[in-house]
């Protein structure tokens, strides 16, 4: 944790422009919640901190399976995340999924 504030999303997709921009952000930090379908090898080329499938299972396995897989509602383990990181603010980016494209 290198800020106090930070930014959570979760996608299906490979890092947008804009989230790339949310990345290079200073005093923000990013959090992104991956899901079955997506292209996990992406996300190291951009500053976050990436949660794969398995890595929210580990994590948070009761919640991840009362989630499911393939919705935005997996953006909840990247809140609670934040929160347990210690973020004073948890900003939310709904990114391609505000379109339902999951």
């Amino acid at each position: 944790m290198e800020n106090k504030k930070v930014i959570v999303t979760t996608t299906i997709n490979a890092p947008t422009e804009a989230l790339k921009l949310y990345a290079q952000k200073p005093d923000w930090d990013l959090i992104v919640v991956g899901d079955t379908k997506t292209p996990h090898d992406a996300y190291r080329e951009i500053n976050c901190l990436y949660l794969p499938p398995l890595e929210q299972e580990k994590l948070f396995p009761d919640l991840s399976h009362a989630l499911g897989w393939k919705t935005i509602t997996r953006r909840n383990i990247g809140l609670l995340l934040g929160w347990n990181l210690g973020y004073e603010i948890i900003g939310n980016y709904p990114g391609s999924e505000s379109k339902n494209n999951n």
